[in-house]
């Protein structure tokens, strides 16, 4: 006979709610009628005996379970002031400790799997070129893509990177403006635009400038990336945070793409290679990483962080300038040009990386890790980490 671990709550939320499902159905009749029609049909089925005899047989059993449930509650109470820190059996028989045992295994069996599945992420990535090259063979793309609202250009070919910053972190932004110099793409072709706090930006005279300190002290990613793609020149803007870094042939991985897009996004890698934002949806406010041969669907969005425009999506649509750290700025941009029928295309080998080691991938979701100097004393160190910080759709 299987055995329920339930605790006191549990005991009482169940006795609640058979109270509950007696009064509306008892009401019923058990009918099969209306919304309990299911319910009454169950009933019709599992129980021979007249409809009152069985409803009285329920509300005596539950007034039984009820008191029941206060004696062990006066039982365990005694027991705990009588034996301070001594274990209390539960009435079937399993001690309070044994429980937490094996919801303890029952975590690291879920974190596990959830390791599992970012290892195979791992080879999916290392083996992408292969991978890339069979499809090619066939006549195959990865993933295929939809035709979009592409239209003609009215800047002049070629990329602008714009990246915004709060200038906490000079040394990383210093190396992602290196990363894109070392594309090798020519001067004529490219800049690098940088809005935000831009005074400790030294030695690069070439890169243009908007400072917008209150925007960056208050978080408005929006607002500087709005600025960023209203300055640039050329008709690929190139949206990006000081904390990501270019792969050493992304220009050529852009250079292969077949056919035009409205938006781009490739492959975003965290430190330990493992994936971060790249190809994902965004359900019940959390995102989800989605395998790479998955065509596109509106569901997805395109994380602030990294992502190529065409200067056309510029003329009809911006970002909300009013959301702030973590409200979802990326998500609600994504929304409404995909509902306008632009389409986003994956460019695999355009790969960047999220240069910032507190992310790593957790299953199918992304986490940010706490160092140790965040943790209070108070907090439970657990194997159980959250996804992602949830999107604000608004």
């Amino acid at each position: 006979m299987p055995t329920f671990l339930l605790n006191f709550s549990e005991v009482a939320s169940i006795i609640s709610m058979i109270e509950k499902l007696i009064l509306i159905y008892g009401r019923k009749g058990m009918s099969g009628k209306g919304q309990g029609s299911w319910f009454g049909s169950f009933f019709k089925k599992a129980f021979s005996s007249s409809e009152n005899d069985e409803l009285q047989r329920l509300k005596l059993e539950v007034e039984l379970l009820r008191q029941e449930l206060q004696a062990i509650k006066c039982i365990g109470s005694n027991l705990g002031s009588k034996y301070s820190g001594a274990s209390v059996s539960n009435p079937y028989g399993i001690e309070n400790r044994e429980l937490d045992l094996v919801k303890q295994e029952i975590d690291i069996l879920r974190n596990e799997l959830q390791e599992d599945i970012a290892a195979i992420h791992r080879l999916e990535i290392l083996t992408l070129s292969k991978r890339i090259k069979l499809l090619d063979d066939f006549g195959k793309s990865l993933p295929p893509t939809c035709p979009g609202r592409t239209r003609k250009s009215a800047k002049t070919k070629g990329f602008s990177f714009g990246i915004i910053t709060n200038g906490s972190r000079p040394e990383k932004l210093l190396k992602l403006i290196d990363s894109i110099d070392a594309q090798r793409l020519h001067p004529d072709c490219y800049e690098i635009i940088v809005a935000g706090s831009v005074d400790g930006i030294n030695g690069y005279d070439r890169i243009r400038r908007i400072p917008m300190e209150k925007a960056a002290s208050e978080g408005r990613l929006g607002a500087m990336r709005n600025a960023l793609a209203g300055s640039a020149k050329f008709n690929k803007f190139v949206s990006l945070d000081d904390d990501f870094l270019l792969h050493p042939k992304w220009a050529e991985a852009m250079d292969d793409v077949q056919g035009d897009f409205d938006i781009a996004t490739g492959i975003i890698l965290n430190p330990d290679l493992s994936r971060y934002c790249d190809w994902v949806n965004i359900i019940e406010n959390y995102t989800f990483l989605r395998a790479y041969h998955e065509t596109f669907d509106r569901c997805q969005y395109v994380t602030g962080g990294y992502g190529i425009y065409k200067d056309f999506i510029f003329e009809e649509h911006s970002w909300n300038e009013e959301l702030g750290f973590y409200q979802g700025e990326d998500v609600s941009f994504s929304r409404r040009l995909f509902d306008a029928g632009y389409q986003l295309k994956f460019i695999p080998k355009a790969i960047v990386m999220h240069d910032d080691e507190r992310y790593r991938q957790k299953g199918y979701g992304v986490i940010r890790l706490k160092s140790a100097e965040q943790l209070e004393d108070s907090e439970k160190i657990g194997l159980k980490m959250e996804k992602l910080c949830p999107r604000t759709l608004s």
